[in-house]
């Protein structure tokens, strides 16, 4: 009877540690469900992540490019006052029309793409355009017309015109009817002057030249 209560003591227990062990494998299989479910949510997570960080790689890298291209196409305040007020012989003049004549080009280029974003700044620009090409004209006239002048030392106004030769680089780039107008001049007023110096040379090569035979006539007279 002893042996016989013993039994069913340990048969109870061994069926107490069974619904344990089945509560606790319960328990792992969950686990293991939930540990599955967050790793695939945290992978789901890391993919979402990669894709918000290139989706923003991307606009950092468009903004970039539209920031850049507004900056190419603004047209500062200072640059018009410059352009308009400043005479063609101070620095900031020339500063400003390389920045100009880079600002031309590339709204000309750009105008392919998108003519409407340009059209408010390519009317700007013809404006400066037309303003930097007239004072550009009226200085290099000038100096060609100093050639002109009697007495003239010729290397000043060769000097500024060669100091200054990105003007002439922009009117053909700008204007190649206004740039034909001055080389004819150029060419024209230094035809004459180099004809002049070739004249006067020559007039007093023949001088010399009769001089020396009045002499050399003067000396066998004499004999």
């Amino acid at each position: 009877i002893g042996e016989a209560n013993n039994i069913a003591n340990l048969h109870v227990q061994i069926s107490s540690c069974d619904k344990i062990l089945e509560s606790m494998d319960h328990m792992l299989k969950n686990f293991q469900n939930n540990l599955a479910n967050i790793s695939n949510e945290i992978r789901h997570l890391q993919q979402y992540s990669a894709e918000l960080n290139i989706k923003k790689k991307n606009r950092e890298l468009v903004r970039g490019q539209l920031s850049q291209v507004v900056d190419e196409m603004v047209v500062p305040q200072s640059m018009i006052q410059i352009i308009m007020d400043v005479p063609v012989t101070e620095r900031q003049f020339l500063e400003q029309l390389h920045e100009l004549s880079h600002k031309m080009k590339f709204v000309k280029e750009q105008s392919f793409h998108d003519a409407i974003a340009c059209q408010d700044v390519q009317e700007v620009l013809e404006k400066l355009r037309i303003k930097t090409i007239s004072k550009l004209r009226e200085f290099i006239l000038q100096k060609i017309y100093q050639f002109r002048k009697p007495m003239t030392n010729y290397e000043v106004p060769q000097n500024a015109l060669l100091r200054n030769r990105f003007f002439y680089e922009f009117l053909l780039t700008s204007d190649r009817q206004i740039a034909d107008e001055i080389r004819r001049e150029y060419i024209d007023t230094l035809s004459k002057v180099y004809f002049s110096y070739f004249k006067a040379y020559s007039t007093k090569l023949i001088k010399l030249q009769v001089n020396k035979i009045d002499e050399i006539l003067y000396s066998y007279s004499n004999i």
